[in-house]
């Protein structure tokens, strides 16, 4: 059964289908870790009201983010289990040890520049970090904690308690720290800036709690043309900010002029022509797990189903800024900056931008979306505003909208300039990475997964037959046509039928769903089932992980393979 709430539903099938070192890769790996947790926490307000912790703390998360992703597992600091036997505790990690020098809280703080070293403390280790400085992704910001130690922000951010953090560290160990009793401070309570977040539906497959992410079930992703609000998958860079939608104001600026317009949700709702429209929300790291097959990548490991589908109603972006009067065929207006009310340590939104082209676009659709599912947007999706920029990959649609900027350039984020972004094959790590020679993906390429069966999952030989079901889906508008499944890795193929929404041409922004009944071949007692699509514009899926293999494992759009057991 495939709900569609209103839409027409159609269902084709079509038979056409053409195949159209050590260390440094350990500093990319735990960079992509903790960086990410960094860029993914609101903690400035925190600071402004307690005053208690000073700026040097915020780089000391950074540090060993020894910084880029929980924004943003194998590859990216993933945490042991506990107590395993081999393992250190993060207690035992900066233990003294007897053959190296001990130095003063006030030597280590003496060590604040490249000059004369860079240096940090954790519990009774002192470690130089200077060859490490200019690697960090996160920019200057590292250097806020040089000279003191990690342990009061790492309290407040245990995302940084992981072996392969640890691990990193140790090897930039120079000594001993000697403590002085009669100056240790009373420690303060910790302070959780998740404490408020929403409550998840416990189908959803978590990959992080602080921040929250997490996957769509896959099975019930299958079964619904329309993902259930509850069960959408989840991508959060930071805290979910608390929003009062009777005093929101969302401010639309044209930074050539300076002109600033606010509209309340009462405006957006009351004064422009509202549209509903299925569109599918896709992470560009969707598929990443699947890419350490060729070389460890950076982020969060997504599975497949960091993709969901729902009706999303709001008004048309283009309509608004008409209203404001600004001239949209401004040479000087080349970028569209959405600004998130989601905050860093630093007091940093979260920032994404879009060309102008899409939004002046009549076909392009782009909305400022505040219902979801015919209902107000779930807090972790946006409440009570987020644009909504169909065919483009999810990291352009910010959640918890607050600004619209026309600028000449392109956000200047973090997000926008130094991540989501596809890097060459032959950048192994981030640290080699020069993302400024990179441009921003935008638009999803074609790609398609299996959902049912599950991997090694155990299929009836007496059955004789069995139901494999998925997904597929295209960026930019285009139509999947087809999908393919083979189970002798594509000697034979067989097409499955689709179900997906009838939209004109261009303007498909939602997935097809697929369904197909295969035999169980004799004689195995496993098969490896490989689903291929194509879209309207004819493209398809490469046969392999190896050509698009790039560091951040992003738009991972191989032939999708999945193993089950027969019995």
């Amino acid at each position: 059964m495939f709900r569609t709430t209103g839409f027409c539903l159609k269902t084709v099938s079509r038979t056409n289908f053409q195949k159209s070192i050590a260390r440094n890769l350990k500093i990319s790996s735990c960079l992509s870790t903790v960086n990410e947790d960094y860029k993914n926490s609101e903690y400035s307000n925190f600071f402004q009201k307690r005053n208690q912790l000073p700026k040097y703390l915020i780089g000391a998360f950074s540090i060993l983010g020894l910084g880029y992703y929980s924004y943003k597992n194998s590859a990216f600091c993933e945490e042991k289990p506990h107590g395993h036997p081999h393992e250190k505790t993060s207690f035992e990690w900066g233990k003294i040890i007897d053959d190296l020098p001990f130095y003063s809280e006030e030597e280590v703080k003496q060590h604040r520049t490249k000059e004369k070293g860079i240096w940090v403390s954790y519990r009774n280790g002192v470690y130089d970090i200077t060859e490490f400085v200019d690697g960090h992704p996160g920019g200057n910001k590292i250097m806020w904690g040089a000279g003191h130690s990690l342990e009061p922000f790492w309290e407040k951010f245990p995302i940084h308690y992981k072996h392969e953090v640890f691990e990193l560290l140790e090897e930039y160990r120079i000594g001993n720290l000697k403590i002085d009793e009669s100056k240790k401070k009373p420690v303060e309570d910790k302070i959780d800036f998740y404490k408020d977040e929403p409550t998840r539906n416990s189908q959803l497959k978590v990959l992080s709690q602080k921040p929250f992410n997490a996957e769509s079930p896959k099975e019930i992703s299958a079964e619904n043309l329309v993902t259930p609000s509850e069960l959408h998958f989840i991508r959060n860079h930071m805290p979910v900010p608390k929003i009062e939608p009777k005093s929101f104001k969302l401010s639309v600026i044209n930074s050539n002029n300076a002109k600033k317009i606010e509209f309340t949700l009462e405006d957006l709702e009351t004064k422009f022509e509202s549209i509903t429209i299925p569109v599918t929300i896709q992470c560009s790291g969707n598929r990443r797990k699947y890419m350490n097959a060729e070389g460890s990548v950076q982020g969060l490991q997504w599975d497949a189903n960091a993709i969901s589908t729902a009706l999303w109603t709001g008004v048309r972006l283009r309509d608004v800024l008409i209203y404001c009067g600004f001239d949209l065929n401004d040479p000087k207006i080349r970028h569209v900056i959405f600004e998130g009310l989601d905050k860093d340590p630093a007091g940093s939104v979260y920032s994404a931008s879009i060309p102008i082209e899409k939004v002046k676009d009549e076909n392009g659709e782009v909305l400022l979306a505040y219902r979801m599912n015919d209902q107000p947007i779930p807090l972790d999706n946006g409440y009570p505003l987020r644009a909504l920029v169909p065919g483009i990959i999810g990291a352009r649609s910010v959640k918890w909208l607050g600004k619209v900027v026309l600028s000449e350039d392109e956000s200047q984020s973090f997000w926008q300039l130094n991540d989501y972004k596809v890097l060459p094959p032959n950048v192994k790590n981030l640290k080699e990475a020069d993302f400024s020679k990179l441009r921003a993906i935008q638009e999803s390429p074609i790609t398609s997964a299996i959902c049912q069966p599950t991997e090694e999952t155990i299929i009836k030989r007496n059955k004789g037959k069995f139901t494999a079901k998925g997904y597929a889906f295209s960026g930019g508008g285009n139509e999947v046509l087809n999908v393919l499944v083979s189970i002798d890795n594509g000697k034979n193929w067989k097409q499955a039928v689709l179900h997906k929404f009838d939209r004109p041409l261009y303007k498909s922004w939602a997935w097809a769903l697929w369904e197909i009944e295969l035999d169980i071949p004799e004689g195995q007692d496993n098969i490896e089932i490989v689903c291929t699509a194509t879209d309207s514009n004819q493209n398809t899926q490469p046969e392999n992980i190896k050509a698009i293999w790039n560091a951040r494992g992003l738009l991972n759009n191989a032939w999708h393979r999945v193993k089950v057991n027969i019995e």
